[in-house]
């Protein structure tokens, strides 16, 4: 899934980057027709490390339907500069990736068909969180594929040397102190190994650090926002410059400023990424993220260290996680001739058969219940204990929904950034981004 993403997190998308675009049919030689010659589909996504397991799944499909699948993946930064052109001119694939910023302008247009109809009883065995997010004018607009939740990461060493508690690690914007500052400074070291606050402390030798406090609207805006009591938008309107919502940013701002136990924003409004890499060289103690995660983390930390999961950082209104979901939308405007083909392809994606693959290669957390326990296995024999995930997903902070979600984003993330590197405080910030938001939203 705002890091493969920060600003992905940030732009509420969920699901890895792609970063190439390929074309695959499901089919064994490869021709783009199948032995029942039931004809030939089309599928899009964006994340080049979803195709094996679609295509494990597609080649059972087409045993079963007697329906070729072509795989066509365009990277995300490409996919929503393109989809709109291809909708319009009828070129867009028969089944495609979508998420839940975006589905509501597809919706709108009638691009879409719904789910309700084509799978009268899929939604009672999908991820609740992912269904709620696609149900819209009574329909559900999308078959849920993967989902994330937020969690936090941490390193066992580090927080066991500084007497850290990651179970137990909670924030109030309103107090003196709290148990997350307090973790913060004991994993902070300078190059003379001080704390912050301690006399003599160099922030600028800093070789280890807290916590990734940064405009990360996924892992740390949403979670904080709504473990504060802020609400992020109300309909089609945002409304996160609540006093609720200045406090918890000016927070996460002065965490990085003020506590000097996050980097500086100077690096992670540049590169989503960089706490990620802080963390899997031994150099965070904290990282607050989801499992769009896990795989970059377990390969960058490999043996240095042991590492492991707890729920994500509780604030007065408890834990809170932001779920994302991706969802396989049908082309309500295909040919005539690929809606029996589409129909049939939506059910084979919404299965546990169908979904099974990108559990058990670990792409994610399908979207079918009964195929979760797989991911979990997976990652189990890493000696990791994911179902931190699941639970975090039962209490869902608000995701980015309507039509022109990502436009909003768009204007509000650049002055979400100004208040974390501390050129704007959030009392003249977050009011700012609210307006532009709202209007960039509206247009």
């Amino acid at each position: 899934m705002l890091n493969r993403r920060t600003l992905l997190s940030s732009f509420a998308a969920a699901g890895l980057l792609g970063t190439a675009a390929a074309c695959s049919p499901s089919s064994d030689d490869g021709s783009g027709t199948s032995d029942g010659g039931k004809g030939t589909l089309t599928f899009r996504l964006w994340d080049e490390n979803a195709v094996p397991a679609y295509e494990e799944s597609f080649q059972a499909f087409t045993a079963d339907s007697g329906w070729t699948v072509e795989i066509d993946v365009v990277p995300w930064a490409d996919y929503w500069t393109r989809l709109p052109l291809d909708v319009a001119s009828g070129d867009a694939a028969d089944v495609y990736w979508m998420n839940s910023a975006n589905y509501v302008l597809y919706k709108d247009s009638e691009d879409l068909l719904d789910i309700n109809e084509v799978i009268p009883d899929g939604a009672s065995q999908w991820e609740q969180s992912v269904v709620d997010l696609y149900t819209r004018d009574g329909g559900l607009w999308g078959v849920p594929q993967i989902w994330d939740s937020i969690a936090l990461f941490y390193n066992k060493a580090l927080v066991e040397e500084a007497g850290v508690d990651p179970s137990a690690l909670a924030f109030d914007p309103t107090a003196d102190a709290d148990a997350l500052r307090d973790a913060g400074k004991a994993l902070t070291l300078d190059g003379a190994d001080k704390h912050p606050g301690e006399d003599g402390f160099d922030p600028d030798s800093r070789k280890q650090f807290g916590f990734n406090s940064q405009a990360d609207r996924q892992a740390i805006i949403g979670p904080m926002l709504a473990s504060h009591g802020a609400q992020w938008q109300d309909e089609n309107e945002y409304t996160f410059a609540s006093p609720e919502g200045i406090e918890a940013f000016q927070y996460m701002a002065d965490l990085i400023n003020v506590e000097q136990v996050a980097p500086s924003a100077a690096d992670t409004n540049e590169n989503g990424d960089f706490t990620r890499d802080l963390f899997t060289q031994g150099k965070l103690g904290l990282f607050q993220s989801g499992p769009y995660n896990l795989g970059a983390v377990s390969d960058g930390v490999g043996d240095s260290f042991e590492w492991a999961l707890a729920a994500p950082v509780a604030g007065p209104e408890g834990a809170k996680s932001l779920v994302h979901g991706v969802v396989a939308v049908g082309n309500a405007k295909a040919e005539e001739e690929q809606q029996e083909g589409i129909a049939a392809l939506l059910t084979w994606l919404g299965s546990v058969e169908g979904q099974l693959p990108l559990a058990e290669q670990g792409v994610s957390f399908p979207g079918h219940v009964d195929a979760q326990e797989a991911f979990i296995a997976f990652w189990e024999k890493k000696g990791i204990d994911v179902s931190v995930f699941v639970e975090a997903a039962k209490n869902a902070a608000e995701a980015d929904i309507g039509a022109r979600a990502n436009a909003g984003l768009t204007a509000a993330i650049p002055i979400f950034q100004e208040v974390f590197i501390g050129r704007l405080t959030a009392e003249e910030g977050i009011p700012q981004a609210q307006e532009e938001g709202n209007a960039a939203m509206s247009e």
